[in-house]
């Protein structure tokens, strides 16, 4: 409850309409004590399908794999700039940003040019 609370303190402009999660069993419950303290206009929509269509739980897995603790990173520092990194492909591939960059060249000017800016 804490975690869906904080969520939505955080998003407050945006109330979240639809939720989607994995089957768990807690999640439908927390869920439902929010529904009772809404009105029914503003009652959330809860979808449990595992993975169906939910891009947190099906995109993670490729960056898991990348981060595995097996392979570790040497830093903390390290770590931030590989996870900077594959967000930002992942960004470009998604097309979440204005005026996308054309080929591989492309995409590499394009992030020169991000972590240039971020430096």
């Amino acid at each position: 409850m804490a975690f869906f609370r904080q969520a939505m303190d955080n998003a407050r402009l945006y109330q979240p309409m639809t939720i989607v999660t994995d089957k768990a069993p807690t999640y439908r419950r927390v869920i439902s004590r929010i529904n009772r303290l809404r009105s029914p206009e503003e009652a959330i929509v809860h979808i449990d399908r595992k993975w169906r269509n939910n891009v947190v739980e099906s995109g993670h897995a490729a960056l898991k794999r990348l981060t595995d603790p097996g392979k570790g990173f040497q830093s903390l520092r390290t770590a931030k700039a590989t996870l900077k990194g594959i967000e930002a492909i992942r960004t470009i591939k998604r097309g979440q940003i204005n005026d996308p960059p054309t080929g591989v060249s492309g995409e590499i000017s394009f992030l020169n040019g991000l972590f240039a800016a971020a430096a």
